[in-house]
């Protein structure tokens, strides 16, 4: 099974680059399932139900998110309603949505994916996501041992820590939320693949997607100051994960680092 895993999309520049080049590369690299975390699709914080239609439309099967998951409104029936769209399995109980998944090909294989949040240096308490994501892990195992996991975290301890942890277990632990793509691409003895960040598709000319006078600004200053998208120098960052079918383990993971022209 190959698997393309594209890191935070993030504002218009983000939905231009995936509208013009995902189908191409879908077809490239004989793509089986696409994933994405659109998290900061909708002006760099949530997602939309507008958004989310395009995203799947475009050729993504399956959305991850992250601690901006619910910063639009407007995506909470899609939450509830949309069994492909996910946010963090460990928030506390009782919200709304759900952070795993089970996608089925349509030639019967099927891959388990689960979206974690980390704790470190975040200020909301969430669950912990070494147990909940064991948990979770078990759950799918039972179905399918094709298993990807969007750890969504600030710190590069706590996932690959959370890799360790689930060695073996699942097929790769894919890191996101910093925005910048790592080069750590590693495959484990029992075939787990990693990556400490997938990096983020959208524009490169700012500050993890922000306008970047607007950045430094607020550092000199200290002061507030409403950030707003970039728009220079647009890239793709994704990953392809290629797994096995019958044993889960993955045989190669691909890291993409693409500057996009948009036509």
């Amino acid at each position: 099974m190959n698997v393309l895993f594209i890191g935070d999309i993030f504002a218009n520049t983000g939905k231009r680059i995936v509208a013009q080049c995902i189908s191409e590369l879908i077809e490239r690299e004989k793509i089986d399932v696409c994933i994405a975390n659109a998290e900061n699709i909708a002006g760099g914080r949530g997602i939309t139900q507008n958004l989310l239609k395009k995203l799947h439309r475009f050729g993504i099967q399956i959305i991850t998110g992250g601690n901006h998951s619910f910063a639009c409104p407007d995506s909470f029936d899609e939450y509830t309603m949309d069994p492909y769209l996910l946010r963090p399995h460990n928030m506390p109980p009782g919200n709304i949505g759900r952070g795993m998944a089970i996608y089925t090909l349509s030639d019967g294989r099927s891959l388990g994916v689960v979206n974690l949040l980390g704790r470190t240096f975040f200020h909301e308490h969430y669950d912990c996501p070494f147990r909940i994501g064991m948990l979770a892990v078990e759950s799918i195992l039972k179905v399918t041992s094709s298993i990807i996991v969007d750890y969504h975290a600030e710190a590069t301890s706590e996932k690959k820590a959370f890799a360790c942890y689930v060695d073996g277990k699942v097929s790769a632990v894919v890191g996101t939320h910093t925005h910048v793509q790592t080069a750590d691409e590693s495959i484990s003895s029992l075939g787990t693949a990693f990556i400490t960040d997938v990096g983020m598709t959208g524009p490169g000319d700012s500050v993890i997607g922000m306008k970047k006078e607007q950045v430094i600004q607020r550092f000199l200053l200290q002061t507030p100051i409403r950030f707003e998208p970039a728009t220079g120098m647009p890239q793709l960052n994704a990953v392809i994960v290629i797994i096995n079918d019958t044993t889960g383990k993955a045989t190669s993971i691909k890291r993409i680092f693409e500057p996009v022209t948009f036509l």
